[in-house]
């Protein structure tokens, strides 16, 4: 098993990107490398979604870049967890709409991440992250 997989299967149950069978509620959405920093996935909003009337919930899409962001340091073989995170919602998503989400890992040291994430419609920009996180100490996450 390769250091990814490894990693993920502390985060098998994640309301986004957990497997069905072990999450029946997952968004079940799967991330790629792009690269050494970098990671991509693809969504499709569902109604099931919405917050405003056919509108993605904003707290959808924080969860959606949160995971993009988890996913680049899970690739390394990381475990860490989301210790602050800003979001700026640039323009709404709407119902519908093929999502691409996109994860960089841009700083590292001393187990602090900082990184960067956002979901892209049309190749535009409408919701964007910065986040630390942390590597808690071993054991508190299984």
């Amino acid at each position: 098993m390769n250091r990814y997989q490894d990693s993920k299967q502390s985060h098998s149950q994640c309301v986004v990107c957990g497997d069905a069978k072990q999450n029946p509620l997952s968004l079940q959405c799967k991330f790629f490398a792009d690269g050494d920093n970098q990671v991509v996935g693809y969504h499709k909003v569902s109604p099931q979604l919405q917050g405003y009337n056919s509108f993605l919930h904003g707290g959808v899409a924080s969860a959606l870049v949160d995971a993009a962001m988890t996913h680049c340091l899970l690739m390394q073989g990381i475990k860490a967890l989301t210790a602050e995170m800003t979001i700026r919602f640039v323009a709404p998503i709407k119902v519908g709409d093929a999502i691409k989400i996109v994860g960089r890992l841009v700083i590292q040291r001393l187990g602090m991440y900082q990184l960067e994430a956002a979901l892209y419609v049309d190749n535009k920009a409408f919701v964007t992250a910065s986040a630390k996180f942390i590597q808690p100490k071993s054991g508190v996450i299984g």
